[in-house]
């Protein structure tokens, strides 16, 4: 089967409970072959204007899934 990206929104903040959580239950579920990697896309981004940084996430992750 061709592996595809999926995207998983989530609640702010709650991006690696949300991928730990998945990861738990392929491994618990034996569905390693079907799930293949889950990815939390972390960015910098300026959001004070005395020019402190913070990494912020976009409230989703990604699935790389042969799902069908």
């Amino acid at each position: 089967m061709e592996k595809q990206w999926y995207v998983v929104h989530t609640y702010s903040g709650y991006e690696n409970k949300v991928k730990a959580n998945l990861e738990k239950r392929v491994e618990s579920m034996n569905m390693g072959d079907k799930i293949f990697r889950v990815v939390v896309p972390m960015e910098e981004e300026i959001v004070n204007k005395d020019g402190r940084k913070k990494v912020s996430s976009g409230r989703y992750i990604l699935v790389m899934s042969s799902w069908r």
